[in-house]
């Protein structure tokens, strides 16, 4: 019995654990592979990383800008400061299968029914990975690898902190997950909401395993204290990621970008528009409005609400802190939309498809094959449903790769046509006039892509992203960059010759959409 106690918390082997998760890893990365074979097998960028491979220094400087020193240390520490897509690709896609083994030996080493939920362990990781909030978050490719990395730091730092909890560790061994979370925080600041819902979930496997186990020291001390303990690293790990950027700042001689709080529509709109954009936007999540969210969460959460309320009769100790923990766990999804009074970017909410992964894989665990034929047909019918779900998404998303894909080649093809163009003006090959692109080019893909109107950015061309003529010219001179065709950046005075001129020149393709005008090269794209 002591015996039993001593090894209660103790971490499982992770040679066992792989050998017993062999078929789940294998399902896994066939879905991985579904998704993402595209980005790794054919070499194609994605906005933003024109900029890393034109203009890396200016790059790197908004970054540090943004408090993401972090994701620049991890770039020289992996030795990909130097960007290249096939290698970023191919990293992002091997640390999303060491995500997916490390986030499920996590969930199985605190989760109750061990041996049982084996065999589910493909579940969380499918439903995450292949959503298209990831697709969207991962298109970002100068960044992929990295963020990947920091997911995989967030794992690390939840599996030592409730180590030290569970096994009453001296308290300076929270120390190496101090380091992974700043690490984490400093690579890509929504990794901040997604560690707390992951400390809270993880909570919620805890809470079972002692109610299923009936643990005698699981009492309202124990469960205030792992909560106390959590918050405590918590905070202590973002005042040293906060202390750590202000230093950081200060020896660079550089200020905080505003790109963070221009998004806060609090105190820019009326607390009514802000409610609103909030309701809306939570019933368009639940709901599976829009091309990147799906019913599953809100029929999800539904079921999570009938199974929370039933095992109330159960008159579990301490209950209602799981009930506290269910909650936090429901509302983190939303955490940025509340914090800034309207829909955020889909790439930052990343926590709509963690919760509802892991919610997911979570009931599915309580139906068990092998407790007589009712259950079992329900088990069944459960996987049958979240396999045929995974391969809906799976699909989508591939199909999101896919219209990135043709509209990349698109967008090489009307560059060559365009420099093609400029080499006509007989200004040699590398023109010292200033070339400027005025106006845009909607996107001419074939019927199997996305409709351009439900992307967010991944999948857009390059030649179509022009909030105005200096923005324009900025992403499309830089993408002919990529591609080895280098002009010269305009200065403001030669941006308003060119709009100016631009007024009695027709649209591309027309003859004389292409000129030199008054010492600038003018592309009028419409």
């Amino acid at each position: 019995m002591k015996e039993e106690k001593k090894d209660f918390w103790k971490l499982p082997s992770v040679i066992e654990f792989t050998k017993k998760s062999k078929t789940s890893l294998w399902v896994t990365g066939i879905f991985l592979l579904a998704v993402y074979g595209i980005k790794v097998f054919n070499v194609s960028i994605s906005h933003d990383t024109e900029a890393i491979m034109a203009v890396a220094d200016n790059l790197y400087n908004s970054w540090y800008m943004m408090g993401r020193f972090g994701l620049i240390f991890l770039k020289k520490l992996l030795g990909t400061y130097l960007f290249n897509p096939f290698i970023a690709s191919f990293f992002m896609f091997v640390t999303m299968i060491a995500n997916s083994f490390l986030w499920s030996y996590l969930f199985y080493w605190l989760g109750a029914k061990q041996e049982k939920g084996i065999r589910n362990n493909w579940i969380f990781p499918v439903v995450f990975f292949t959503s298209m909030i990831m697709a969207e978050q991962s298109g970002f490719l100068l960044q992929a690898y990295e963020v990947n990395i920091a997911l995989l730091l967030v794992a690390l730092a939840l599996i030592v902190i409730y180590e030290v909890i569970l096994e009453k560790r001296r308290w300076y061994m929270y120390f190496p997950a101090v380091i992974c979370c700043v690490l984490a925080f400093s690579t890509y600041q929504s990794l901040v909401p997604l560690f707390m819902t992951g400390a809270a979930v993880c909570f919620l496997l805890v809470y079972d395993k002692c109610a299923e186990q009936d643990e005698a020291g699981a009492g309202m001390k124990f469960y205030w204290g792992i909560i106390g303990k959590l918050i405590a690293v918590f905070v202590f790990s973002f005042g040293v990621y906060q202390v750590v950027n202000k230093i950081v700042l200060s020896v660079l001689g550089i200020e905080t970008t505003p790109y963070i709080t221009e998004q806060v529509m609090w105190g820019n709109a009326s607390v009514a528009e802000c409610v609103s954009d909030i309701i809306e936007h939570i019933k368009e999540v639940l709901l599976g409005d829009g091309l990147f969210f799906t019913e599953a969460m809100g029929i999800i959460y539904v079921i999570v609400l009938i199974y929370s309320i039933a095992r109330i009769r159960e008159k579990k100790k301490c209950y209602f802190m799981y009930l506290l923990a269910l909650a936090f766990c429901m509302i983190s999804p939303f955490l940025m939309t509340l914090l800034l009074g309207t829909a955020p970017m889909i790439r930052v909410e990343i926590m709509i498809p963690f919760v509802t992964g892991f919610f997911i894989q979570y009931m599915v665990n309580t139906l068990s094959p092998d407790s007589g034929k009712i259950m079992k047909g329900a088990y069944v019918a459960a996987v049958t449903v979240v396999f045929f779900f995974s391969m809906y998404q799976s699909l989508l998303s591939a199909r999101l790769y896919y219209t990135q894909y043709v509209q990349y080649e698109e967008d090489v093809r009307l560059a060559v046509k365009i420099t093609d163009r400029i080499d006509q003006l007989d200004c040699g090959e590398e023109p010292e006039e200033s070339v400027v692109f005025v106006g845009s080019r909607m996107p001419q893909r074939n019927e199997v892509c996305i409709a351009d109107e439900e992307l967010e950015l991944i999948g857009k061309s390059f030649f179509e992203m022009s909030f105005s003529t200096n923005h324009g010219t900025w992403v499309m001179n830089h993408f002919l960059d990529t591609l080895g065709y280098s002009y010269e950046m305009p200065e403001a005075e030669d941006i308003a010759v060119a709009e100016e001129a631009a007024q009695n020149m027709p649209s591309w393709p027309d003859s004389g959409s292409v000129a030199m005008k008054n010492g600038v090269i003018i592309v009028k794209l419409g």
